[in-house]
């Protein structure tokens, strides 16, 4: 396989050019010069190199997590693993991650226009925003758990998690299944989430009320007395189970309820999603949904790197499975009133 140098050899120019052409910056190069260019790479089989080019720079990707308010990022189990397994990644390609945690689109786009950064991996988008950021930033972009439309994603199946958990909870006895999020209004997989979780519901007869949905605000304190209130109520309007958006969430409502005398799961059970180290650290441990973030990870680089050799991509919207995993946080009252 011929190499930039030795094209720019053939071409009499300088590897710098070829490298230019070969990574789209050719905004001041003369059309002739990438024509021809661009034509002798087709005529001599050129392709991208896998690893660092030639020239000796670092292959760059910028991988971002654009989580708003949400503070210590790279300290949260599932935000640590998915960075960890598109590093491992992108290593095997060549290239070099350039982590951010970063507050708005706009500031994602201007880190994405660096010179030596090829494309990038963002995570925390709504998806209303992915298309046009997709389209204006004029570099190939993977998005992670921003839904589906008509750009690259990599999720999971959030609604079959959702109706798993409920599911699950239905079977063990349980008709008054509070939701907790950590959204006014459920967006992305939390909407997903939440749509099998009544869907579930639905199915089974069961009525649901706004009373059920409980949104839990990002200030701790406020959060803690949220769920104090929840727990002080629990027993009064009758609910025996919790669905949680999230295990962190899940294990705060264990440790709060537990502290004001509702126990789990013996006055209410408490269920998960994600089972990572908080599902684990829980006591009792959670029940919970288990998705596959090193899969996750492994996919969106995948996907980017595909566009960045611009191979054909037939499927550019990937949801990877869940399984419905059961510890001791979700009690069957069926049996314990027979």
């Amino acid at each position: 396989m011929i190499t930039i140098k030795e094209l720019a050899g053939i071409l009499n120019v300088s590897p710098t050019t070829i490298s230019n052409v070969v990574n789209g910056h050719t905004e001041k190069m003369s059309e002739e010069t990438r024509r021809k260019i661009e034509n002798a790479m087709i005529q001599y089989n050129f392709r991208r190199s896998y690893r660092s080019n030639e020239l000796g720079e670092l292959k760059l990707i910028s991988v971002d997590f654009n989580l708003r308010f949400r503070k210590r990022i790279f300290m949260d189990p599932f935000c640590a693993e998915l960075l960890d397994a598109i590093c491992v990644k992108l290593q095997e390609h060549g290239r070099y991650p350039v982590c951010g945690s970063l507050k708005d689109t706009e500031e994602t786009y201007k880190k994405l226009q660096a010179r030596n950064i090829e494309g990038g991996i963002v995570v925390g988008f709504k998806p209303w925003e992915c298309e046009a950021f997709s389209q204006k930033v004029g570099k190939p972009v993977v998005f992670v758990d921003c839904g589906v439309g008509h750009y690259d994603n990599v999720g999971i199946d959030d609604y079959e998690g959702g109706k798993k958990i409920t599911e699950f909870m239905i079977k063990q006895g349980h008709r008054r299944i509070a939701f907790f999020c950590d959204r006014k209004i459920p967006v992305s997989s939390t909407l997903e989430r939440f749509q099998g979780y009544c869907d579930v519901l639905t199915k089974y007869g069961i009525s649901y009320s706004n009373e059920d949905y409980l949104y839990l605000p990002d200030d701790k304190n406020l959060m803690r007395e949220t769920l104090r209130d929840f727990a002080v109520r629990a027993k009064q309007q009758g609910y025996t189970a919790v669905f949680v958006v999230s295990d962190y969430l899940a294990n705060e409502a264990v440790r709060i309820f537990e502290s004001v005398g509702l126990r789990v799961p013996d006055d209410i059970s408490v269920a998960g999603f994600d089972d990572n180290l908080y599902a684990k650290l829980s006591r009792p441990m959670l029940t919970t949904i288990r998705q596959p973030v090193v899969e996750k990870g492994e996919q969106a680089v995948s996907l980017l790197m595909q566009r960045i050799y611009g191979e054909e991509v037939t499927v550019n919207s990937f949801r990877l499975p869940v399984e419905l995993i059961v510890r001791d946080s979700v009690k069957n009252i069926t049996l314990s009133h027979t």
